[in-house]
């Protein structure tokens, strides 16, 4: 590697190449120890443990709804990180899509609750929901289906919430509604 040069992954995976499996085994377990990302990633990844979403759903949860009461402040771009990290970790689409519908449904009960945001909050979740058809349509209807019922229930709660936001979730809902019943009865 050249003098002053920023160490690349390139440089890291030619020195990683020439070690032994004990010693790589020890990198990992130093990784592991070090960091509580670190664990999520692997235990995720490896889908050790009764419940991989679970870290992942608490820190969207705690990011989206966070805990006005002490001051917390709403994160969303930790609870979207927090949807990358688990699918950089298992390439896991079913749980993406869980997250992503998880990270709706936190934001939506936390305005319903707490009232009116603002305008980028509510387009964070516009785009969110977006993002959750277009990677529906992709999916088998059955599993559409399943989320179908919760995507209502989120339009149904947001129907007081200004900013346009429920008039944009409704209309995606009865457009993605539509191509539904068009798979449905081709399947029928």
């Amino acid at each position: 590697m050249a003098e002053g040069k920023k160490p690349t992954w390139r440089d890291v995976k030619a020195i990683l190449a020439q070690k032994e499996k004990p010693e790589l085994l020890r990198l990992i377990a130093d990784l592991y120890s070090s960091n509580a990302k670190n664990k999520t990633f692997i235990h995720a990844r490896y889908a050790l443990g009764k419940q991989p979403l679970e870290p992942y759903r608490n820190t969207i949860s705690e990011a989206v709804y966070p805990d006005v009461y002490r001051n917390e402040p709403i994160r969303l771009s930790v609870g979207k990180k927090a949807i990358s990290d688990y699918f950089k970790a298992t390439k896991d689409k079913m749980g993406q899509i869980e997250l992503m519908v998880h990270y709706l449904e936190m934001g939506n009960q936390f305005t319903v609750v707490y009232g009116d945001i603002d305008g980028p909050f509510y387009a964070s979740l516009e785009s969110m929901f977006g993002r959750i058809v277009a990677e529906l349509r992709k999916q088998p209807l059955a599993v559409q289906e399943q989320y179908h019922t919760r995507l209502e229930d989120v339009v149904s709660a947001a129907r007081n919430i200004g900013w346009g936001y429920y008039d944009y979730i409704s209309d995606v809902l009865i457009d993605y509604e539509s191509e539904l019943d068009s798979a449905r009865e081709g399947n029928g």
